[in-house]
């Protein structure tokens, strides 16, 4: 999230926008849904109200800020679990929120995939007892969760721990995390190549049984490693950053770089040096950027309206460019078109 910068474009999107989603609330224990400190009070209050005056839903993500296996220990105990949705639903009513999302991702990134057997089943029964409390009031229910590749429970099956087939029937959305293909840690590559995101698409559509409620999660983002250094660099030298299509041009024009296109992948890179110093040290930095840039992001979105998927979530609001909209624009004037014509046939 870029709160100012999403502020700024809020009333020119607001008509292609159907929710959105605050991204500074966690889960920090049974009973705690903790606001981050970080995230600047007046523009965040102003961004919620504001969206709310045009009519947009808002569904505030709720992350897993729980240390490793404590969420599985909670939702594995009933009485715990119990009072973890009840945390929630009081959360939903006290923020008058639309609904709720859940990015609970410690499962698979920090508990460890010989936990997933255990914690699968306690996570349906979760995500079904909190969707009935939602419902209930009138609000909705969505998760935002790791790709699987297939309906099985191998090594080559995804993050079947979140069990897709299971929850699908019982949530309003479900928001594929289908980027961050490279990470920080890792090596310097693709954020979300195209026959990567082919097999989430194949994967999720066979394991949810409704497509309709899928959302494809769309990078609107790259990131910038560094993978050289000479000399000594000072404290305050940047490490691995993100760019976002917003950004990447105008760091493209002060580096001179000369961005290649990887067909394969449909993501672009380059590479530059750059040197930082203070009174005492210096270095060189050689770095490498790979992003999706706005057209990669039209095909991406266009790959989810030729799977029948019920939309895509753009990571982040306030990343964006205007190309990045007009690529929007391009795809749902075709979909008009399309179902313009099928009416008249």
């Amino acid at each position: 999230w870029a709160v100012d910068a999403a502020l700024d474009e809020l009333d020119a999107r607001a008509d292609v926008i159907h929710e959105l989603s605050p991204f500074w609330y966690a889960a920090t224990g049974v009973g705690s849904i903790s606001r981050d400190e970080n995230a600047p009070q007046e523009a965040t209050e102003e961004f919620v109200s504001r969206a709310r005056e045009l009519e947009i839903p808002m569904v505030a993500s709720i992350l897993d800020a729980t240390e490793a296996g404590e969420m599985a220990a909670i939702l594995a105990d009933p009485d715990q679990r119990a009072a973890h949705v009840d945390a929630i639903v009081e959360f939903a009513a006290d923020g008058d929120w639309s609904g709720v999302d859940l990015d609970y991702e410690q499962f698979a990134f920090a508990d460890g995939r010989d936990t997933w057997a255990a914690t699968r089943p306690n996570w349906v029964a979760f995500v079904t007892e909190l969707a009935d409390r939602l419902h209930a009031d009138g609000r909705t229910i969505t998760v935002s969760i790791p790709p699987v590749y297939d309906a099985g429970q191998t090594n080559d099956s995804g993050y079947w721990v979140y069990d897709y087939g299971a929850i699908t029937p019982v949530v309003d959305h479900v928001r594929i995390m289908a980027y961050d293909y490279s990470v920080a840690s890792s090596e310097p590559g693709p954020i979300a190549p195209l026959d990567w995101v082919d097999r989430i698409i194949a994967g999720t559509t066979e394991a949810s049984g409704d497509v309709s409620k899928l959302l494809l999660g769309v990078p609107l983002y790259g990131r910038n490693w560094v993978v050289a250094t000479t000399g000594e660099c000072p404290e305050n030298a940047p490490g691995v950053e993100n760019v976002t299509n917003r950004t990447v041009d105008e760091l493209i024009a002060r580096r001179g770089a000369t961005p290649e296109f990887d067909a394969a992948t449909g993501e672009w890179s380059f590479s530059y040096e750059a040197e930082f110093s203070d009174d005492t040290t210096s270095c060189t930095q050689r770095r490498q950027v790979y992003y999706v840039d706005d057209d990669g992001v039209q095909r991406r979105i266009q790959r989810a309206v030729d799977a029948d998927f019920g939309g895509v979530a753009l990571f982040a609001f306030g990343y964006d460019d205007q190309e990045v909209w007009s690529g929007i624009d391009t795809v749902n004037a075709t979909l008009a078109a399309a179902s313009t014509a099928a009416s008249t046939g």
